[in-house]
């Protein structure tokens, strides 16, 4: 994360009607035959900026970003741009990302190079081959006890693990975690992959820590 400054968004739709057309819109304009990944990104409105991962909710009510900016961005910066940037459409809630796992294999080139894909009707493999991703979004409430517990867990992988795959012993079955933000203050994120099947219930179960 060096010379640059993530911030993560979660855009809670709030006129349905003036997001999916702006939506669209973006889909028409990257679903053009001649489009390419350096044509989308020289786009004005994203003002120099990258966008590193999307992911609407299942229920299209919210949808999640990642957006990697210049060093030294502000949150009011930021929060500025991205009003600007949602026309209106959404409540933008913004954190800025202290620390990340897992965040190495996203890259704008990657994120536009789906975008295109999808919008031209082409199967992209994207950043995640699972039936099935969620989004935790953890408030702590006990800063001690939960780094207690995220030290008893780098001590378990550093005991049991000498390959990725060794890790996945400490999870429930063919849940994988492939994501995970903390930010400034209290709140942290995780996605994880699981197979088909895993319901709400059970994702929270294991999110109980």
């Amino acid at each position: 994360m060096e010379n640059c400054t993530y911030f993560f968004v979660e855009h809670v739709v709030t006129d349905k009607q003036g997001w999916d057309k702006w939506r669209n819109s973006w889909q028409d304009i990257f679903g053009a035959e001649d489009m390419t990944v350096d044509k989308a990104r020289s786009y004005p409105e994203w003002e120099g900026n990258e966008c590193v991962l999307a992911i609407p909710t299942s229920d299209d009510k919210m949808t999640i970003c990642l957006w990697k900016m210049r060093s030294g961005t502000s949150k009011d910066e930021f929060q500025a741009f991205i009003d600007r940037f949602a026309c209106g459409y959404a409540n933008n809630k913004v954190f800025q990302v202290e620390q990340a796992l897992g965040i190495r294999k996203l890259d704008a080139r990657g994120y536009f190079s789906d975008l295109i894909n999808a919008a031209q009707g082409r199967h992209s493999p994207g950043y995640l081959d699972a039936p099935k991703v969620w989004l935790t979004h953890h408030c702590i409430l006990d800063r001690e006890g939960f780094s207690a517990l995220n030290a008893s867990i780098a001590d378990k992988i550093n005991k049991t693990c000498t390959t990725p795959s060794d890790c996945q012993t400490i999870f429930p079955a063919g849940h994988k975690c492939c994501l995970t933000l903390f930010f400034t203050g209290n709140d942290m994120v995780c996605f994880e992959s699981t197979p088909e099947g895993v319901t709400y219930d059970d994702v929270k179960k294991v999110s109980q820590i």
